[in-house]
């Protein structure tokens, strides 16, 4: 092998093991999405999709917190994220084993009025428009986006492995 291809080679393994062996250490982004129906009205259906932007990952509580959040309810634009314990006992937590919500979920606001999300025996969302309304959850569902050194430490893998398998 000629010395381009040793430092080709040197290059991508040492860039493909920083980039997948390193903590996150920028915040994460998971899309999110759920929908239901009111337990007043089999009429009033609720749907909303978007992006939960969060603190890096805490080992010590094995959770995200989720700072800002990107969407829509019903096709109106989420305004706001709520901070901890501002609405219905809210925490903001994303919990990182199975990517679900705890039962104090997060909350926020649309057209002013104020949602909490979050997760007993079920996933509910409950709302206060002057008064309270309750939807329990039919779906529910929090992915990640990968993140973009992970992105490159894969990139890098296939590199290494195309290098390899030409080098044969």
């Amino acid at each position: 092998m000629n010395f381009d291809k040793k430092l080709a080679v040197t290059i991508t393994s040492m860039v493909c093991i920083l980039t997948t062996t390193m903590a996150p250490v920028s915040a994460a982004i998971f899309n999110f999405s759920y929908s239901g129906t009111s337990v007043l009205d089999p009429n009033d259906i609720v749907t909303v999709a978007g992006k939960l932007t969060t603190n890096p990952y805490d080992s010590a509580t094995n959770s995200y917190e989720i700072i800002d959040i990107t969407g829509t309810r019903n096709g109106n634009p989420i305004e706001s994220l709520f901070s901890p314990g501002s609405f219905l006992d809210n925490d903001n937590l994303l919990l990182a084993k199975t990517l679900a919500l705890d039962e104090f979920g997060f909350a926020y606001t649309v057209e002013g009025e104020s949602y909490n999300v979050f997760h007993t025996y079920d996933y509910l969302e409950i709302g206060d428009r002057g008064y309270y309304t309750g939807y329990p959850l039919t779906s529910f569902s929090i992915t990640p986006i990968p993140e973009s050194s992970l992105m490159l430490g894969l990139l890098s893998i296939t590199v290494l492995v195309a290098i390899k398998k030409k080098k044969r």
